[in-house]
């Protein structure tokens, strides 16, 4: 178990021979944490910051240090960055529930970026002083067949926001802030990497002749970036937007912007000319917006590879007899009698019980929470769907909530929406589980 020097004793050294009692953790507080630290690093962390944000630790000393405690734990979170599914990924598919899960940002980058958020407004120079502890990473284009992309746009987040913060006016006046933003963009190797800097950066004050740098920068950058036609689609029309603010900003500063214009149109040629992984997707050729604007042949890739690979579930034979069966319950609810229906329910369940869906324990983890949380959308209120509420709990006291923590807590919010009049039934069996994750979730909501 994780423990904090904090919490090991109440009495400390504040300087010389002046003893004087540590702040501790208010009693509504201290179980919560406790039981926080003895959960996934992923729930850890979510937990510190939330409670922080709730306003439930409100001394600043605590919050530094349990802050500093999350960011270090935060190190061992299972997902390195934020992973997103490309549009054409089909569902019931690992990719789309991994990449849903993306959506909690409970990978290492984000979680780390999020503490830091919150550690700016306790403690400027701690935040800037740890941000170097979180590396810049270095994206390369991923094979053909991996569904998925990577997101750091946290990483330009927290960056601007530091740049913003913790620069003090001297070092302002000398450009330091400006230099720390160029840096944190010539790191990028993805051309899903212009946008979030692209847009963060507006956020930041500066004087026209700073801006004259940035975006001399940025331009640089755009004319020197490598290829990656993924990375590039999930970007572009989110990026066009950020790049019309800038030129309207640069025009509003008095700096020439020609030059980013020239070199966000050769960005974009160089980007639809490279090889090229199947399918296309994202904005079509009306909507690709330069100056002048491209040609078919500049649009055209020079090679086309391979298509994404997303194994898709309920596959295999006793998979579809579920999801048959499922079906029918579905369509004879209020059809057919009663007793009839029961009976074909408890002809379900049973085979629900019995059946071991194939792949790995996240794999089979999903396949059985997804048809858990279709049961609760059909069955109404009463002792049938209470044990249904109870099967949901006891399949969500799994391995796969420490391996894979954010794909485990997606299920978990899923579920509790499909429960819906019944959420507070299925609280009530979190907090008497014997599952560390299932008691937090249920403490913290």
């Amino acid at each position: 178990m994780r423990v904090s020097w904090l919490f090991l004793g109440a009495l400390g050294v504040y300087g010389g021979d002046e003893r004087a009692v540590r702040p501790e953790l208010p009693p509504s507080v201290r179980p919560i944490v406790e039981l926080a630290r003895a959960a996934p690093p992923e729930l850890f962390a979510d937990t510190i910051v939330r409670l922080i944000q709730a306003g439930r630790i409100p001394q600043r000393e605590l919050q530094i240090t349990v802050l500093e405690e999350a960011f270090s734990v935060a190190a061992n979170a299972s997902e390195a960055v934020r992973l997103v599914a490309i549009p054409p990924t089909p569902p019931d598919t690992r990719a789309l529930y991994r990449g849903r899960a993306g959506d909690l940002r409970f990978d290492v980058l984000s979680l780390r970026s999020r503490i830091l958020q919150e550690l700016l407004t306790v403690n400027r120079v701690a935040a800037r002083d740890r941000f170097p502890q979180i590396p810049h990473p270095l994206l390369e284009p991923r094979p053909c067949e991996d569904p998925m992309v990577a997101d750091i746009s946290s990483y330009y987040e927290i960056g601007a926001a530091i740049a913003q913060s913790s620069f003090t006016a001297a070092e302002k006046e000398k450009g330091l802030h400006v230099q720390f933003l160029a840096t944190m963009l010539s790191g990028a190797k993805s051309p899903g990497e212009i946008e979030p800097f692209a847009r963060v950066i507006q956020s930041v004050s500066l004087q026209p002749q700073e801006w004259d740098l940035l975006l001399a920068t940025l331009a640089s950058k755009l004319e020197t970036m490598g290829p990656d036609y993924r990375a590039f689609a999930l970007s572009l029309k989110p990026l066009q937007d950020e790049m019309s603010a800038l030129i309207a900003l640069g025009g509003a500063n008095g700096v020439g912007t020609d030059g980013l214009v020239r070199a966000f149109r050769k960005f974009v040629t160089t980007q639809l000319k490279a090889d090229r992984c199947a399918p296309d997707f994202g904005p079509s050729m009306e909507e690709i917006a330069t100056v002048p604007p491209l040609s078919g042949d500049e649009m055209k890739p020079s090679k086309r590879g391979d298509s994404f690979k997303a194994d898709p579930y309920f596959q295999s034979e006793d998979s579809r007899q579920i999801g048959d069966s499922l079906n029918r319950l579905r369509s004879g609810q209020g059809s057919v009698e009663p007793t009839t229906w029961r009976n074909a329910l408890s002809d379900f369940m049973r085979d629900f019980k019995a059946w071991r869906p194939p792949g790995s324990d996240v794999d089979v983890f999903h396949q059985r929470m997804t048809v858990l949380g279709s049961v609760l959308q059909i069955l109404p209120p009463g002792e049938d769907r209470d044990r249904v509420i109870g099967l949901c709990v006891a399949y969500l006291a799994s391995d796969v909530e420490r391996q894979h923590a954010a794909e485990w807590l997606w299920q978990v919010k899923t579920l509790m929406r499909d429960a819906s009049g019944d959420a507070p039934k299925m609280l009530q069996q979190f907090r008497a589980s014997n599952d560390v994750g299932l008691a937090l979730y249920a403490a913290m909501n």
